[in-house]
């Protein structure tokens, strides 16, 4: 039975662009030993062509994730647009429902496609699935540890680090955390930096000021900020995994009287467009949105271009944008 280009690849523990380059009668650009034992894997196995590179490229995302980081998506969306454009390749959203998101139920003309750019964090099976048919991919602010799959990810622990320096600057010692959906690896990052600022800091470890898997909703934000809130000493700051929770945490400090920034602190992270606007304006962690969609499109048409490329993950730094919600903390908490 005829294997693909990628299972070639894998058969030989060399990259999918190298067996390309030999199969194009680029044989300058591989070595001798290499191009002969590619050439004998395909007079072994057979060799199944993958079909012609179009010109289109998939942005693919699941619906709910969008529907709740909209906000989030929009300019990386941009980014990715733009560059397509300049590039002269053409765009297609899909966003699909969680439940049927699968390679079967995703309108993908593969004749035209070039490659995908997807946000997966609960897809790793469609990710696979689609990694075998030998068409390009890049994840967005998304990876799989054991797959060697490009992917354009934030600096979370840093991003948090950098959060938390600010403040102990202010004075700030008894600092709580609004974690996000273990499952992301993006949570799990950023978890990994308030405990490493934790030590480096010397915040005040209690258990009860962490609260963990808060989905990335508001009303989610306010009810972890409420259990936080019943504890007997209350924090003097809070970290957020990313604004949609901190903004519900404000309204569930808010509703109880208490002041901020005068009483407890809070820092977002994203800086999502609404951020500058809520009441008051939120202190967060920046994210080059945009950049990160063009990044991720001059990864993917590097490997459309079967560039072989030894970085499979593309970290964008971060920084904190500074506003109303933070100030040194006051005394309400003893």
């Amino acid at each position: 039975m005829a294997v693909t280009m990628n299972e070639i690849a894998r058969k030989l523990n060399i990259s999918i662009a190298t067996v390309s380059r030999a199969l194009s009668g680029k044989a300058d650009t591989v070595s001798e030993e290499t191009r002969k034992a590619i050439f004998e894997a395909v007079e072994k196995f057979g060799y199944k062509k993958r079909r012609s590179i179009g010109k289109s490229v998939a942005f693919v995302i699941d619906k709910d994730s969008f529907n709740l980081s909209s906000q989030f998506y929009a300019p990386i969306i941009s980014g990715i647009e733009e560059e397509l454009i300049r590039n002269k390749y053409y765009f297609h959203f899909n966003s699909i429902e969680r439940e049927r998101f699968d390679l079967a139920n995703i309108n993908l003309n593969f004749n035209d496609l070039a490659g995908v750019i997807t946000v997966g964090v609960y897809h790793d099976d469609f990710v696979l699935k689609l990694k075998h048919t030998e068409i390009p991919i890049v994840l967005l602010d998304y990876y799989i540890p054991t797959e060697d799959i490009p992917a354009v990810l934030i600096d979370n622990a840093d991003g948090i680090l950098k959060a938390c320096k600010y403040l102990s600057s202010l004075g700030h010692r008894r600092v709580a955390f609004l974690s996000g959906d273990s499952i992301e690896t993006s949570a799990q990052e950023r978890l990994y930096g308030y405990q490493r600022a934790r030590e480096l800091y010397g915040f005040e470890e209690d258990p009860g000021l962490v609260v963990k898997n808060c989905k990335s909703r508001i009303d989610e934000g306010f009810n972890g900020m409420g259990t936080i809130l019943n504890r007997r000493r209350l924090p003097t700051a809070v970290l957020a995994y990313n604004d949609l929770i901190a903004v519900g945490a404000m309204d569930a400090i808010k509703q109880q009287g208490i002041s901020i920034p005068q009483d407890i602190s809070v820092i977002g992270f994203d800086d999502i467009g609404f951020a500058s606007e809520v009441n008051p304006p939120l202190t967060t962690v920046h994210v080059p949105k945009r950049t990160m969609g063009i990044l991720a499109v001059r990864r993917l048409l590097q490997l459309v271009g079967g560039e072989e490329g030894h970085v499979q993950k593309t970290i964008v730094p971060t920084n904190l944008v500074v506003r109303g919600s933070t100030a040194a903390p006051g005394t309400a908490n003893g």
